[in-house]
């Protein structure tokens, strides 16, 4: 029977092939009888210049490729061709003092190779494209602080030529013309911040609002006071927190009262339901806030207000640990608050809270809410220096803060209320009578008002301030960069420590921008008047 089925197959293929010259319908015979052995080639996508394929099975035994593992669709083309280059132009770009330019090229927007064509066929690396910075366009006039002279990039402000002063017999740098004055502070460095006794910084705050953040450093103790100015200044308080504060804790936290530019920060951002605040992102050992606000807690359609949050950030706060007192309990010394924190074992530098009518009383004006408090630096012998923070208090509160507490003239003065014409008044100032005033705001900003005098800091604060000190630094001033802002002094840091070759220690100024005080800054020259009886 094998051999019949045989010698028919064999007759039927001969038959075929005399009869039609059948090599295809002998191959579809043999076909017939074929079992593939499929190896599956997965779809692989084409490149600007590789070809791709789609997925498909191909057959070992005959070389053949089908759509399925069965063979039953057999593909003629598995093959997807190159997509070739999709260039796009770059525009010429002129380079600068800080960044470099380029001459126009091509990018393939697939592959991100670079080309000098259009048609993308002249490959073009970056150092071809590429054209380098400029020179610094440097001002011919100098610069100065009461330590050092130079010349500053008219571009992008970058100093070049700094140099120490150099006095002589008539009292004025002979190189810039400086004359110093009697009670400039000493001018210290970074570098000599980190090991100070007690650090004060004063931090911008990365954008143009106006707004409240200091860090006070003894030892391994940091206090944070406020932390302004908008939500997503967080990521720029931390930051700087993090130079300083390697340990994860803020031992204090002071939030002085419920306006944006003092609390925003302690709030932070929030993504996927989580803020990114301060009071969420350290250990915080005590809280200290203002007892009263006028402010909602929800808005009309019940969501939570910023001061509605920042309640909830402080019980997140106290949730993990943290002490919560208002500034009447620490004053009272209630419920387990305490009117001074030491802030050093041996107690020689302390936090003092100060008793505000307007803790107990209500005001129309939320500013006089503020907590306020007295840095105490014991130096021996009998000496001392003090610091003053009054937050935002106004006038009112000035008044009654002079009359419930025995205040000493100060080393050290943050400006009331970022310098605005309604606080630092002369009722406070003849009592505290401070030698160095720092104010925390972006300086000319209309943030708050047009009227260009009592933009912060404003000419009736100078016209007051100018009559105790000159000394006078300023965070942040407005600008016609893409940010609307730059520094004016920048992070303005006062340390005490003892330099090489003292005898004793002493307070010291470092900037992170420069130590040029305000009445001589070319901003202040263009917008305020220093009064003719001022020191």
């Amino acid at each position: 029977m094998k051999k019949f089925v045989i010698s028919a197959f064999a007759a039927v293929t001969a038959l075929a092939t005399v009869a039609f010259g059948g090599c295809d319908i002998i191959n579809g015979i043999l076909d017939s009888f074929h079992t593939h052995t499929m190896e599956h080639v997965e779809a692989a996508e084409p490149t600007c210049t590789q070809a791709g394929n789609e997925e498909y099975y191909h057959c070992s035994v005959c070389g053949k490729n089908f759509a399925d593992e069965g063979g039953n669709r057999e593909l003629s083309e598995v093959t997807i061709a190159a997509l070739g280059h999709d260039g796009e132009l770059v525009e010429e770009l002129a380079a600068t003092c800080t960044q470099e330019g380029n001459i126009a090229y091509y990018i393939c927007a697939r592959c991100g190779l670079t080309f000098a064509d259009e048609a993308c066929t002249q490959p073009v690396s970056a150092d071809e494209y590429a054209t380098p910075v400029i020179a610094h366009p440097i001002s011919a006039e100098w610069q100065h602080d009461g330590a050092n002279h130079w010349h500053v990039c008219t571009v992008c402000g970058t100093r070049t030529d700094a140099a120490a002063h150099t006095i002589g017999d008539d009292g004025a740098c002979t190189v810039c013309g400086y004359i110093p004055g009697e009670n400039d502070p000493a001018y210290g460095s970074e570098g000599d911040i980190s090991s100070a006794d007690l650090s004060i910084h004063f931090l911008e705050l990365g954008n143009k609002y106006t707004g409240d953040s200091t860090l006070i450093k003894v030892g391994d103790t940091e206090v944070l006071i406020d932390a302004g100015s908008r939500q997503s200044s967080a990521a720029t308080i931390k930051a700087y927190i993090d130079k300083y504060c390697t340990d994860g804790v803020l031992e204090y936290v002071i939030a002085t009262h419920s306006d944006q530019d003092h609390i925003a920060g302690l709030v932070g951002t929030s993504s996927g339901g989580k803020y990114n605040g301060v009071l969420y992102s350290y250990d915080i050992g005590t809280v200290i806030k203002f007892d009263l606000s006028n402010k909602d807690t929800t808005t009309a359609a019940g969501n939570p207000t910023l001061y509605g949050r920042f309640l909830t950030a402080v019980d997140y706060a106290e949730s993990q640990g943290a002490a919560v007192y208002t500034g009447l309990e620490c004053w009272n010394e209630e419920n387990g608050a305490q009117r001074t924190y030491y802030l050093d074992d041996e107690q020689t530098i302390s936090l003092n809270i100060l008793y505000n009518y307007y803790y107990e009383n209500t005001s129309s004006d939320e500013n006089n809410y503020s907590v306020c408090f007295l840095l105490t630096q014991e130096l021996g012998g009998g000496e001392e220096n003090n610091y003053l923070f009054t937050g935002d208090l106004e006038v009112e509160g000035e008044e009654y803060l002079v009359q419930y507490n025995e205040l000493p003239e100060v080393e050290l003065f943050k400006a009331g209320h970022h310098g605005s014409p309604t606080s630092s008044n002369d009722v406070l100032l003849s009592v505290i009578r401070p030698k160095n005033v720092v104010v925390c705001c972006c300086a000319g900003s209309d943030e708050y008002t047009d009227n260009k005098d009592n933009q912060f800091p404003s000419q009736a604060f100078v016209d007051r301030v100018s009559g105790y000190t000159e000394n006078v630094y300023v965070t942040t001033m407005v600008s016609d960069n893409e940010n609307g802002f730059q520094p004016m002094n920048g992070n303005v840091v006062f340390y005490y420590n003892t330099a090489e070759g003292e005898s004793g220690g002493s307070l010291k100024l470092w900037c992170s921008n420069n130590t040029t005080k305000l009445k001589d800054t070319e901003w202040f020259a263009a917008n305020r008047t220093w009064p003719s009886g001022g020191v």
